[in-house]
C-alpha cells in the first residue's frame, strides 16, 4: 500500500538484491523505526550487514553504488538532470492526487483496513486489527487531506489534473519502454510510487483510470517486476518527444511551487534566526501555485528543495558545453534559467525533514 514502497521495491526487482518482505508492525512503527532512522517512516532497510537505511532516494543512490549492474545511472547531462527532476516532481507533486483518489472512495477503505490491520498488529482478532487501524493510520491520513489541498473546492482541479497526466503518460508508453527510452532511471521509480502501492491497487482509481490506459498498466506491471531491459536510453542524450506534454507541466506547476518554497525557506531562516544544524519546518503551510487550468493551495516541503539541491549539484559538475546544453533544453521547456538557483540555504536530510547544512 505505500506510496514509496512500490518505489523501492520496483528497484530491487530490477537490480536482482535477494530481499526479504517485511511489512511494519505497531512495534515498528513506533518505536524500533523512530530510534534506528529517527523517524517512523517507511519503506526502511536493515542490510545484511546490519546498517539501517531509509528515505528512496538515498537508499537507491547507495545501493547503486554497491550494486553497479545492471545500472540505472544516467550518463548523458541533459537526461541526467531531466530524470532527477521527475523523481523530484513525482515524489512531491503526485502525493495529493494519490491522496485523493484513496481517501475520498470508499472502495479503497476495506483494502487498507485488511492489509494495514494485518501488518500493524498480526496476531489480533480481525475486528480489533481493524478498529487500531481506523483509528490510527486511517485517521492519521484523513487529517493529512486538507493540508495537501485534498478539499471540496479542490477536488475538481486535481481529477482533471489526474486524468490528463494519466493519458499523456499512456500515450508516451505507447511508443516508449520506460520514461526516458529502452530502460529504466530513476524517473521511473519516482512514478512507480505513486502508480503502483494506490492508483493501480486501490480498486476506484484501477477501475475508473487504469484500466482504461492500457500501455500506462503495462509500463507498472514491466517496471515494478524487475523485467530484463537493459537497452540504451534515447540516442544522443535526446528526449523523447512524446515527454514533451508531462515536461511542460513540471516547467509550468512545479517549478513555480519550489521557486515559491525557496522565498519562503530563506525568509524563515532570516526571521528565526536559524543557524548551521537547524530543522527548517517540513512544511510551509497554504502556499499557492498554477494547477492544470487553475490555482491550487497546499502545503509545501522543504524536503523538495534537498531533492533540487541534489540536482544542483550534478550540474555543477558538469563542464561548460554540458552545463549550455542542459541550459538549452531547460529554457526550450520553459524552465529558463532553472540552474542558476540554489534552491535557498544549503541543505541536508534530516528524517523525513531537512535541517541546515
Amino acid at each position: 500500500m505505500s506510496y514509496f514502497a512500490g518505489k523501492l521495491r520496483g528497484y530491487l526487482n530490477y537490480k536482482k538484491i535477494e530481499y526479504i518482505h517485511k511489512d511494519p508492525n505497531f512495534i515498528d512503527l513506533m518505536y524500533r523505526f523512530p530510534k534506528v532512522i529517527g523517524s517512523s517512516s517507511m519503506p526502511v532497510i536493515k542490510t545484511d550487514t546490519g546498517e539501517w537505511l531509509s528515505d528512496t532516494t538515498e537508499i537507491i543512490e547507495k545501493l547503486e553504488r554497491i550494486h553497479p549492474q545492471p545500472s540505472i545511472e544516467v550518463t548523458t547531462p541533459r537526461l541526467k538532470i531531466i530524470s532527477m527532476l521527475l523523481e523530484a516532481w513525482f515524489d512531491d507533486s503526485w502525493l495529493t492526487p494519490a491522496l485523493y483518489t484513496r481517501w475520498l472512495f470508499p472502495e479503497s477503505f476495506s483494502v487498507f483496513k485488511n492489509e494495514g490491520g494485518k501488518a500493524l498488529l498480526p496476531f489480533f482478532p480481525k475486528f480489533i486489527r481493524e478498529f487500531a487501524i481506523e483509528k490510527t493510520g486511517m485517521a492519521r491520513m484523513r487529517l493529512y487531506l486538507s493540508s495537501m489541498g485534498v478539499s471540496d473546492s479542490q477536488v475538481k482541479i486535481i481529477d482533471m489534473w489526474l486524468r490528463e497526466q494519466l493519458k499523456a503518460l499512456d500515450t508516451h508508453f505507447s511508443s516508449q519502454k520506460y520514461l526516458l527510452g529502452n530502460r529504466p532511471t530513476i524517473a521511473d521509480y519516482g512514478l512507480l510510487g505513486p502508480m503502483y502501492g494506490h492508483l493501480n491497487r486501490d480498486p476506484w482509481p484501477k477501475k475508473e483510470l487504469m484500466d482504461k490506459l492500457p500501455n500506462l498498466r503495462n509500463w507498472v506491471s514491466r517496471t515494478h517486476g524487475g523485467f530484463d531491459d537493459y537497452d540504451k536510453l534515447s540516442a544522443n542524450d535526446k528526449l523523447p518527444e512524446t515527454l514533451l506534454p508531462i515536461l511542460h507541466t513540471v516547467a509550468n506547476e512545479f517549478i513555480p511551487m519550489v521557486n515559491t518554497t525557496v522565498e519562503l525557506s530563506k525568509q524563515y531562516v532570516i526571521k528565526a534566526n536559524k543557524v548551521k544544524g537547524d530543522r527548517l519546518p517540513r512544511q510551509f503551510k497554504n502556499v499557492e501555485f498554477p494547477m492544470g487550468e487553475g490555482v491550487f493551495r497546499r502545503n509545501v516541503f522543504s524536503y523538495t528543495l534537498w531533492m533540487m539541491q541534489r540536482i544542483k549539484s550534478e550540474y555543477d559538475r558538469f563542464d561548460v558545453d554540458q552545463k549550455q546544453s542542459v541550459d538549452a533544453l531547460l529554457t526550450e521547456l520553459g524552465m529558463g534559467n532553472l540552474m542558476e538557483s540554489s534552491f535557498g540555504p544549503k541543505l541536508e536530510r534530516s528524517g523525513l525533514g531537512v535541517k541546515l547544512a
